[in-house]
């Protein structure tokens, strides 16, 4: 029996983020912080329409809105890889070659999740055609006085099996934390904390701890503060980098992406039932 033909997906989470939370309002745009983040994924939204196409760098792409539905958009994303070929008369041809990628963006204020297809004959890093996407939407958010920042969702047992099978050598964890509006995955985190880095006008916070040179840190999942870091961290609200000792390179989080599996003949149907088939993956 032939074995049915898998792809994978990989989930990211974005943010949108005032550029300053002091601004004294738009005379044609937001009036206060607050109602700038109340319009924020409106704002992004008419980014996406704005952008008939996702380019940037190098590599030559094509893009093609395949659903806009309330807050779901599909798109097909193809990248121009194309591939020599040599002929019987020993003469070499260039064919044209554009593998293609499904992207689904929720854009609902509650999720603001993204899927992305893996196939690295079309794009070797998923994260590469975020940037596509975040790159061409960057000037409309601008002028919105609105930042854009994403990051991979991953498995919370991933940062405790790093840590359980380097234990005694961890000497220093850094908790990189995209500054929160989002009260569904920021109620883990200390108020405080929130408070503190919108007071500051940060968007980008770091929570780091470090060991003496001849010790490590003694990290454990009963502690309700580093739980609460890791938690926020794997759904998408930043980075946890680990360094062990005698080590230079760094142990990141957000290299171990979390992927869910979707069967190939589904992603032959209309592209409504696909859009609405990764959004379920997405719950």
């Amino acid at each position: 029996m032939a074995r049915r033909a898998i792809t994978r997906f990989h989930l990211y989470r974005y943010q949108l983020l005032p550029v300053d939370r002091h601004f004294q309002g738009d005379l044609y745009g937001a009036a206060t912080v607050e109602d700038l983040i109340s319009k924020k994924n409106h704002i992004f939204a008419e980014a996406l329409s704005s952008s008939l196409a996702f380019t940037g760098g190098r590599t030559q792409t094509a893009t093609q809105r395949l659903v806009q539905a309330d807050d779901l958009l599909l798109y097909r994303i193809a990248a121009n890889r194309s591939l020599q070929h040599e002929t019987r008369d020993f003469k070499t041809e260039v064919i044209d070659n554009w593998p293609k990628i499904l992207l689904v963006i929720w854009n609902a204020p509650d999720k603001q999740l993204i899927a992305v297809q893996h196939r690295a004959n079309a794009f070797q890093d998923t994260q590469a055609v975020l940037k596509l996407v975040f790159d061409s939407v960057e000037p409309v958010l601008a002028k919105n006085q609105l930042t854009a920042l994403y990051e991979p969702l991953f498995e919370k047992k991933v940062f405790w099996d790093l840590v359980e099978r380097h234990k005694g050598k961890i000497q220093e964890v850094d908790f990189e934390l995209v500054t929160p509006n989002m009260a569904n995955i920021s109620g883990v985190l200390p108020e405080n904390l929130k408070q503190f880095a919108k007071r500051t006008n940060a968007v980008k916070s770091h929570v780091a701890i470090a060991s003496d040179p001849g010790s490590s840190l003694k990290l454990d999942q009963s502690d309700p503060l580093v739980n609460a870091l890791v938690d926020y961290s794997s759904q998408g609200g930043g980075d946890i980098a680990i360094r062990l000792a005698g080590i230079k390179k760094l142990l990141h989080t957000s290299r171990t992406v979390r992927e869910v599996t979707v069967d190939e003949a589904v992603l032959k149907g209309t592209p409504e039932n696909v859009a609405s088939l990764l959004q379920e993956l997405l719950k």
